[in-house]
């Protein structure tokens, strides 16, 4: 095999011509940087193998002919090639379905993806090659062709995950412009194409806004969401295993939770920022995000609302929008939810029995990183609970109040330091909901709990008080339960 043949030793894929005098030549499909000795020794290898794998299934009359007419070639495909062509078949399509049957996303994958061998599916492509002059008929053509056309796929897919579970955009990108190139133009491979297509603008985008061409990659990733809103209207109602509408679902909200992030970088961009900060942002809060998701079984709906906060959030300190803040003095612009909770009067009290009323519980947005994620307004974390006739008294409502009166809509200050929130709001809901199933069992048989409602966002600013407390005048202060470093790493 010539020099531009020589193949990568760790995955199988064609290596790049080296350049005169290289002694390293890198593939471009895994990264990794072979040897050109150990190419070409794998190679020659692999081209033994080859002719051994051929002497193997063919008649030893067939291999040392030079001419064999069309009707002999007929019946060795069909006795001899056919069968193992078959079963090749049938295994590497199971494969490359399974593939297909999880979310494709950068950055985002929070369980190890399952990664294949993709040398195998290389090296068995190119024995399906070996012998293609015994197709003489259609269907046997037709046979070899889909082969080889899963082998590719099945191959480039898996350098693709394997890229992706190291957030190797470029290299998974350079894989998936690969299959593209593998799939032909028939009806029957048009969707997992259209799919493909849209996977490929997304990682295209992301590979752009690593260049800082901020513009190209919108365009990029505002092309995907609409390849993949189209894929979902052609495929509903339909049972297609490589373009499953649950699967492109998840993968449009990737794509659509990209679009903030990217259209927050561009915002940084045009006001003379690096864009790149936005990036970083995303690559250290995913992690956590990740976490979260697997704990409470979280869809990743959630991401889609966390990043259009993150946009909320760029756009107000850039001067561009306004978002609620609490007027006051501080440098940590820290996000809260005000949470309607309902109650009813049960007995013990002759004028309310069977009223209904409500409170209003303060939920921090940085939940994960702070000890007591909701004000303790009937004190039944400290262990003292607010008396049931005073529980609409309680003194921290007033400070709710107090807070939610001082609230206006207005710009972040360029300066300050706002985490925008770190959950989704029905996170926010279930920690409310804890915090009153805790004062349910404090209150039973006198006043019952029954409903909560998340309300409006809004932005306090604290002073740093020490590496772990915030404060807001005196009134209102955070626990981070970890250093106040990892708060710093998430501020935008």
């Amino acid at each position: 095999m010539e020099v531009y043949k020589l193949r990568c030793t760790n995955c199988g894929a064609p290596l790049p011509a080296p350049k005169p005098g290289d002694s390293w030549v890198r593939c471009e499909y895994c990264g990794y940087t072979n040897k050109i000795v150990d190419a070409s020794k794998y190679t020659e290898n692999l081209k033994q193998e080859l002719e051994k794998w051929i002497r193997e299934i063919l008649p030893p009359t067939i291999i040392t002919s030079t001419t064999v007419d069309v009707a002999a070639r007929y019946q060795i495909f069909q006795n001899l090639i056919k069968p193992k062509v078959s079963l090749t078949r049938a295994n590497v399509r199971a494969r490359y379905l399974q593939q297909l049957s999880q979310p494709i996303m950068p950055l985002i994958t929070s369980s190890p993806l399952p990664i294949d061998d993709s040398r195998r599916y290389f090296e068995e492509a190119l024995k399906i090659e070996s012998l293609k002059d015994f197709a003489v008929a259609e269907e046997d053509q037709k046979l070899l062709n889909e082969t080889l056309v899963y082998e590719y796929l099945t191959a480039y897919l898996a350098n693709m995950l394997r890229a992706l579970s190291k957030n190797d955009v470029k290299t998974a990108l350079k894989n998936c412009e690969e299959a593209l190139q593998a799939i032909p133009e028939s009806p029957e491979y048009s969707l997992v194409k259209e799919r493909l297509r849209a996977t490929n603008s997304m990682l295209s985008a992301v590979n752009e806004l690593w260049n800082r061409n901020t513009l190209a990659s919108l365009t990029l990733i505002n092309n995907s969401v609409d390849l993949y809103k189209s894929l979902l209207q052609k495929v509903l109602g339909k049972a297609i295993p490589e373009v499953n509408p649950g699967i492109l679902e998840v993968e449009k909200m990737c794509a659509e939770s990209l679009s903030n992030i990217i259209e927050s970088a561009h915002r940084l961009f045009t006001v003379g920022e690096d864009p790149l900060k936005m990036m970083e942002w995303f690559e250290k809060y995913v992690p956590l995000f990740n976490k979260l998701r697997d704990v409470h079984k979280r869809p990743l709906q959630d991401l889609l609302e966390i990043t259009a906060r993150v946009k909320e959030v760029v756009y107000s300190k850039t001067g561009a929008s306004e978002v609620s803040i609490v007027r006051g003095q501080g440098t940590y612009y820290i996000p809260y939810y005000v949470v309607e909770a309902r109650f009813s009067y049960v007995k013990g009290f002759l004028l309310k029995k069977g009223a209904e009323s409500s409170i209003k519980l303060l939920v921090v947005g940085i939940a994960p990183l702070v000890e007591g994620s909701v004000l303790d307004v009937l004190e039944v974390s400290a262990g003292r609970p607010i008396p049931p006739d005073r529980v609409e008294e309680a003194p921290a409502l007033k400070l709710i109040n107090e807070l939610l009166s001082r609230k206006v809509k207005a710009s972040m200050p360029p300066q300050a330091r706002a985490v925008p929130p770190l959950i989704a709001s029905v996170l926010v809901e279930k920690l409310a909901d804890s915090y009153i199933m805790n004062a349910n069992n404090y209150y039973r048989g006198k006043i019952t709990f029954a409903s909560t409602s998340v309300g409006e966002l809004t932005y306090i600013p604290f002073k740093e008080v020490d590496k772990r407390t915030l404060d807001f005048e005196g009134k209102l202060r955070i626990r981070l339960n970890t250093d106040l470093s990892s708060l710093e790493s998430l501020v935008i």
